[in-house]
């Protein structure tokens, strides 16, 4: 028995399944259940017949599309209040049971967990997606805890004994067909997500040192292989510029980048150091600082591409960003962590995805004026570095069918983390203490407290009314973004009292260090609560290197929209963007439609307006909005459009001044605007009206400046 402790996280998770989602929030979730992320069990050939179900389906040999679903499937299915969407809930928990039942019932003698049946083509990197749906399965149906935690623990013991044979299933040799890119060594931190939990279970004590021994094993053969993340972080490393594929293996793809935020950190737990504590942040400050996008993701196409508004950001990018950067803010507490996740969950990740959840793009543009197949002259090549054509496209696999499998992993891992267990409780405090963290509307059941949460976030002015049930006192802390400015305030009702208390400023009221960005509010008995939080901000404009500008109000980037007409075809398959994908030989067959025939497309975006505009923003630009609050009282709030991410649902837009100009087009795509002539404005100026980037899914939203 191993007698080395993990770094405890700052907030810990609640069991999966406590929480369950409100509002615009419950309405996505239903939205991707009942669209592709509910479907692809039912007819994408790379779940379907996936060849951990016995089928013989896979893009890559990785084999790692139905670990990429079972990841996202159970935190989806647990995520649903059984009282009111039961059929939903059940069919989504039916899907991944029979992957489960499926996947340990094939689990080889020794303990081998997928359908790999020889060494060559035995990989560990699938499997850190299985471990992570296993881990979750555990936590929300107890039923199935012992058979599950069997399970890994069995699979762990091979593993170390794979291990310990020249780094076997980890790092490729000569023969070899399970990861030829080495992906998974680049990823070396992914075992140790569930690792670490596994470490400190009780199931696992007599196991603790070999759990152990693995997770060292695999940092000591991520530096065999020179994909070592703490290296590549530092200042000296760290690449400036757009990525040169071959320069720096593994390392500049931009999925890897994302997912490597975490590898400092999964290092730090075990190997604490005030070297790893100050790279784990500085890692997250130079991703952005020099690749990131204003929509909150990092250029990526497929590798880091710097900072121009023709590169795309790979969806797959934002939803790993949204993962790594949740896992940080609970390890360390930062509360820029938080803000910096919420930033690809309501700017890149809509914008990515269309309003119904049927489809979806490979890559995004800060500055997309159409999507579809890129039209380029002679002697031009795309914007992107290492995508197709097609790749801005929405269609089910308009490139390499990772984000297919993965896009639906973002919202139901962020409702995981919306309510979070501070640990070790403050000193002090009552014996419980809970923090908002995503301020999304959600609902927290446990331990004899109930917590509802409605809320119009991120929607500034943003209105949150919390009703709170308890039989027992408790410390209840609300995160406190940092755009929220001192108008913003809170009032806290004893229902039973009748009492109120209001303060002039909901800010950080805590003089603990540790818990800076937060609002305390005692609870100071069981009882019936009432907290209502307005949340207000001022509208920001963000200057960048080329002297262009984008606009921010709350935590959601503002654009300009761009009409549009819809044009449809079957889904082309991956592979040469061309020929239709396998999965419409059932459509030809004549099989009746089974709730996904009619809806799979993919769908070119053309735009039917003007969409060249600079603006400039020394003039007054206006906010425009509904109060969130349905009454002076502040009782009720306002009820969101659905789906929220469609075209004129948000309810808040801002006026700025701007004049058409001459836009040139280059390389398929709008050209940068520092292309763009200031002089060459076209007719008077105007009040434009830019709306949420994450509901345009055509959008200018880095614009060249003009002085008006």
């Amino acid at each position: 028995m191993s007698s080395a402790t993990l770094v405890p996280m700052k907030y810990e998770l609640f069991p999966l399944g406590s929480i369950k989602p409100e509002g615009w929030f419950r309405d996505q979730l239903r939205l991707c259940g009942q669209g592709l992320g509910g479907k692809l069990f039912h007819f994408y050939r790379f779940v379907k017949n996936s060849t951990w179900l016995g089928g013989t389906w896979e893009y890559t040999p990785l084999n790692e599309a139905a670990p990429y679903w079972y990841n996202y499937m159970v935190p989806l299915a647990f995520s649903f209040d059984e009282s009111i969407d039961a059929p939903l809930a059940r069919e989504l928990r039916a899907q991944a049971e029979q992957f489960l039942h499926y996947t340990l019932d094939h689990q080889s003698p020794e303990g081998w967990l997928g359908p790999e049946t020889t060494r060559e083509t035995r990989g560990i990197w699938a499997r850190c997606l299985l471990l992570q749906g296993l881990m979750n399965h555990a936590l929300a149906d107890t039923t199935k805890r012992e058979v599950i935690i069997n399970g890994i623990l069995k699979f762990v013991a091979l593993v170390e004994s794979m291990l310990q044979r020249d780094y076997e299933g980890y790092l490729p040799k000569d023969g070899d067909e399970f990861d030829k890119q080495w992906f998974g060594v680049a990823r070396a931190h992914e075992l140790s997500t569930t690792l670490q939990w596994l470490y400190d279970e009780p199931e696992a004590a007599e196991q603790r040192a070999s759990i152990w021994h693995v997770m060292e094993m695999l940092w000591d053969g991520s530096r065999l292989a020179k994909r070592d993340w703490t290296v590549f972080f530092t200042k000296e490393n760290f690449p400036q510029m757009p990525s040169v594929k071959h320069q720096s293996p593994n390392f500049q793809h931009g999925v890897n980048v994302a997912q490597g935020l975490r590898y400092p950190a999964q290092l730090y737990r075990m190997h604490p150091s005030s070297r790893l504590f100050r790279l784990s942040k500085q890692a997250v400050a130079r991703a952005f600082q020099f690749h990131g996008t204003p929509a909150g993701s990092l250029s990526s196409d497929e590798y880091v591409g710097g900072l121009s508004p023709q590169r795309g950001a790979e969806l797959c990018c934002s939803v790993e960003l949204i993962f790594s950067l949740s896992y940080l803010h609970r390890l360390f507490g930062d509360n820029d962590f938080a803000d910096r996740a919420e930033l690809a969950a309501y700017n890149s990740l809509p914008a990515a995805i269309q309003s119904d959840w049927w489809s979806h793009q490979y890559v995004t543009q800060t500055n997309q004026p159409w999507a579809q197949e890129l039209r380029l002259e002679e002697n031009e090549r795309t914007p992107f570095y290492d995508v197709c054509r097609y790749a801005n496209v929405f269609g089910l696999e308009p490139e390499f069918p990772c984000c297919t499998v993965n896009h639906p992993t973002a919202y139901p891992k962020m409702l995981m983390n919306s309510f979070l267990r501070l640990t070790p409780e403050p000193r002090g405090r009552a014996l419980v203490a809970v923090l908002h963290a995503y301020l999304i509307p959600s609902k927290l059941s446990i331990d004899g407290i109930t917590i509802s949460c409605e809320s119009n976030y991120p929607f500034a002015p943003c209105a949150m009314l919390y009703s709170i049930s308890t039989d027992q006192p408790f410390d209840f802390f609300i995160r406190v973004p940092r755009w929220a400015t001192a108008l913003s305030s809170i009032e806290i009702r004893d229902a039973q009292a009748g009492s109120s208390r209001l303060y002039k400023t909901f800010a950080s009221n805590v003089e603990d260090a540790a818990l800076a960005g937060l609002h305390r509010v005692q609870i100071p008995a069981g009882g019936e609560y009432k907290v209502a939080v307005t949340l207000h901000a001022d509208i920001r404009v963000e200057y960048h290197a080329d002297k262009s500008v984008s606009i921010s109000y709350g935590p959601l980037l503002y654009a300009y929209p761009i009409e549009y007409s819809v044009t449809t075809r079957p889904p082309r398959n991956y592979k040469d963007q061309v020929s239709d994908c396998p999965e419409l030989d059932a459509t030809a067959a004549g099989e009746a439609d089974q709730g996904w025939q009619s809806k799979v497309w993919d769908h070119d975006l053309l735009p039917t307006s003007a969409w060249g505009i600079a603006i400039d923003p020394g003039q007054k630009m206006k906010l425009v909005f509904s109060d969130p609050w349905l009454d002076g009282k502040r009782e009720r709030i306002r009820e969101l459009p659905n789906p929220i991410w469609d075209a004129g649902a948000s309810p808040v837009y801002i006026e700025v001044t701007a004049v058409a100009v001459d836009w040139p087009v280059r390389n398929g795509t709008a050209a940068e605007p520092s292309a763009v002539d200031a002089s060459s404005t076209r007719g008077k100026p105007f009040r434009a009206k830019l709306a949420p980037f994450g509901t345009a899914k055509l959008h200018m939203a880095q614009f060249p400046v003009v002085d008006l």
